[in-house]
Protein backbone atom coordinates (compact mmCIF):
# COMPACT_ATOMS: atom_id res chain seq x y z
CA UNK A 1 0.00 0.00 0.00
CA UNK A 2 2.82 2.38 0.82
CA UNK A 3 4.51 1.77 -2.54
CA UNK A 4 1.47 2.15 -4.80
CA UNK A 5 -1.08 3.97 -2.65
CA UNK A 6 0.99 6.91 -1.43
CA UNK A 7 1.06 8.52 -4.87
CA UNK A 8 -2.71 8.12 -5.21
CA UNK A 9 -3.61 9.97 -1.99
CA UNK A 10 -4.00 13.73 -2.26
CA UNK A 11 -1.93 15.97 -0.01
CA UNK A 12 -5.02 17.10 1.92
CA UNK A 13 -6.17 13.52 2.44
CA UNK A 14 -2.69 12.44 3.49
CA UNK A 15 -2.63 15.16 6.14
CA UNK A 16 -6.04 14.12 7.48
CA UNK A 17 -5.07 10.44 7.37
CA UNK A 18 -1.92 11.21 9.34
CA UNK A 19 -4.01 12.87 12.06
CA UNK A 20 -6.49 9.99 12.19
CA UNK A 21 -3.75 7.38 12.58
CA UNK A 22 -1.94 9.56 15.12
CA UNK A 23 -5.10 9.85 17.19
CA UNK A 24 -5.73 6.11 16.96
CA UNK A 25 -2.19 5.47 18.19
CA UNK A 26 -2.73 7.88 21.08
CA UNK A 27 -5.96 6.12 22.03
CA UNK A 28 -4.30 2.69 21.87
CA UNK A 29 -1.48 3.85 24.16
CA UNK A 30 -4.01 5.36 26.55
CA UNK A 31 -5.95 2.09 26.72
CA UNK A 32 -2.71 0.17 27.38
CA UNK A 33 -1.72 2.53 30.21
CA UNK A 34 -5.18 2.40 31.80
CA UNK A 35 -5.44 -1.37 31.48
CA UNK A 36 -1.94 -1.84 32.90
CA UNK A 37 -2.75 0.39 35.85
CA UNK A 38 -5.96 -1.48 36.58
CA UNK A 39 -4.27 -4.90 36.34
CA UNK A 40 -1.39 -3.76 38.57
CA UNK A 41 -3.77 -2.27 41.11
CA UNK A 42 -5.90 -5.41 41.24
CA UNK A 43 -2.89 -7.72 41.54
CA UNK A 44 -1.32 -5.64 44.31
CA UNK A 45 -4.46 -4.91 46.33
CA UNK A 46 -6.32 -8.21 45.98
CA UNK A 47 -3.49 -10.68 45.53
CA UNK A 48 -4.68 -13.13 48.14
CA UNK A 49 -8.25 -13.16 46.85
CA UNK A 50 -6.92 -14.01 43.39
CA UNK A 51 -5.32 -17.13 44.79
CA UNK A 52 -1.68 -16.09 45.10
CA UNK A 53 0.47 -14.64 47.81
CA UNK A 54 2.63 -11.62 47.05
CA UNK A 55 6.24 -12.58 47.33
CA UNK A 56 7.66 -9.20 46.29
CA UNK A 57 10.25 -7.93 48.72
CA UNK A 58 12.20 -4.72 49.20
CA UNK A 59 14.97 -6.38 47.19
CA UNK A 60 12.63 -6.47 44.17
CA UNK A 61 11.99 -2.74 44.54
CA UNK A 62 15.72 -2.08 44.88
CA UNK A 63 16.33 -4.09 41.72
CA UNK A 64 13.74 -1.90 39.99
CA UNK A 65 15.90 1.18 40.58
CA UNK A 66 19.02 -0.71 39.51
CA UNK A 67 17.16 -1.80 36.37
CA UNK A 68 16.13 1.81 35.69
CA UNK A 69 19.77 2.95 35.89
CA UNK A 70 21.04 0.02 33.86
CA UNK A 71 18.54 0.77 31.09
CA UNK A 72 20.01 4.27 30.80
CA UNK A 73 23.52 2.85 30.54
CA UNK A 74 22.45 0.32 27.90
CA UNK A 75 20.64 2.94 25.83
CA UNK A 76 23.64 5.27 26.03
CA UNK A 77 25.96 2.43 24.99
CA UNK A 78 23.83 1.50 21.99
CA UNK A 79 23.56 5.08 20.77
CA UNK A 80 27.27 5.66 21.43
CA UNK A 81 28.22 2.57 19.39
CA UNK A 82 26.22 3.84 16.40
CA UNK A 83 27.26 7.47 16.91
CA UNK A 84 29.80 7.49 14.03
CA UNK A 85 27.04 6.45 11.63
CA UNK A 86 24.59 8.92 13.14
CA UNK A 87 27.15 11.73 12.70
CA UNK A 88 27.37 11.01 8.98
CA UNK A 89 23.60 10.95 8.47
CA UNK A 90 21.23 13.92 8.38
CA UNK A 91 22.44 17.03 10.16
CA UNK A 92 25.15 15.23 12.09
CA UNK A 93 25.07 14.28 15.74
CA UNK A 94 27.27 15.68 18.47
CA UNK A 95 28.07 13.99 21.78
CA UNK A 96 25.56 16.18 23.62
CA UNK A 97 22.86 14.85 21.28
CA UNK A 98 23.89 11.31 22.24
CA UNK A 99 23.50 12.22 25.92
CA UNK A 100 20.08 13.78 25.31
CA UNK A 101 18.80 10.85 23.24
CA UNK A 102 19.91 8.34 25.83
CA UNK A 103 18.34 10.35 28.67
CA UNK A 104 15.11 11.52 27.08
CA UNK A 105 13.91 8.22 25.65
CA UNK A 106 10.72 7.18 27.41
CA UNK A 107 9.73 3.57 27.91
CA UNK A 108 6.11 2.65 28.19
CA UNK A 109 3.32 1.40 25.98
CA UNK A 110 5.08 -1.40 24.11
CA UNK A 111 6.66 -2.82 27.26
CA UNK A 112 3.38 -2.57 29.14
CA UNK A 113 1.53 -4.34 26.31
CA UNK A 114 4.09 -7.16 26.45
CA UNK A 115 3.77 -7.32 30.24
CA UNK A 116 -0.01 -7.65 29.88
CA UNK A 117 0.56 -10.56 27.52
CA UNK A 118 2.72 -12.25 30.14
CA UNK A 119 0.03 -11.67 32.79
CA UNK A 120 -2.54 -13.38 30.57
CA UNK A 121 -0.38 -16.50 30.16
CA UNK A 122 -1.29 -19.40 32.45
CA UNK A 123 2.19 -20.89 31.93
CA UNK A 124 3.93 -18.10 33.88
CA UNK A 125 4.12 -18.25 37.67
CA UNK A 126 2.51 -15.60 39.87
CA UNK A 127 5.81 -14.34 41.29
CA UNK A 128 7.26 -13.88 37.78
CA UNK A 129 4.10 -12.04 36.71
CA UNK A 130 4.37 -9.72 39.71
CA UNK A 131 8.07 -9.04 39.10
CA UNK A 132 7.48 -8.31 35.41
CA UNK A 133 4.63 -5.94 36.26
CA UNK A 134 6.76 -4.26 38.91
CA UNK A 135 9.74 -3.72 36.62
CA UNK A 136 7.93 -2.77 33.43
CA UNK A 137 5.39 -0.57 35.18
CA UNK A 138 8.00 0.86 37.53
CA UNK A 139 10.42 1.76 34.75
CA UNK A 140 7.59 3.35 32.74
CA UNK A 141 6.53 5.33 35.82
CA UNK A 142 10.09 6.41 36.67
CA UNK A 143 10.78 7.59 33.12
CA UNK A 144 7.55 9.59 33.14
CA UNK A 145 8.20 11.09 36.57
CA UNK A 146 11.94 11.68 36.28
CA UNK A 147 13.03 11.78 32.64
CA UNK A 148 9.97 13.48 31.18
CA UNK A 149 9.91 16.22 33.79
CA UNK A 150 13.65 16.96 33.75
CA UNK A 151 14.41 16.71 30.03
CA UNK A 152 13.92 20.47 29.58
CA UNK A 153 16.57 21.12 32.23
CA UNK A 154 18.95 18.67 30.50
CA UNK A 155 18.34 20.37 27.15
CA UNK A 156 19.27 23.75 28.67
CA UNK A 157 22.34 22.34 30.46
CA UNK A 158 23.60 20.74 27.23
CA UNK A 159 23.20 24.05 25.41
CA UNK A 160 20.63 22.68 22.97
CA UNK A 161 17.83 25.10 23.90
CA UNK A 162 19.13 27.93 21.67
CA UNK A 163 19.56 25.81 18.54
CA UNK A 164 17.20 26.37 15.65
CA UNK A 165 15.90 23.75 13.28
CA UNK A 166 16.15 24.05 9.52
Amino acid sequence: MNFWGKARISVDSEHALHHVWGYMGFMAETVIFILSGVVMGVRLSQGNSLGHVHELSMKDFGLLFANYGLLHVIRFGCIFIFWPFLRMMGYGMEFRHVVLCSYAGLRGAVGLALALMVIASPKVGDYVKDVILLHVGGVALLTLLINATTTGFVVKKLGLADQTTL
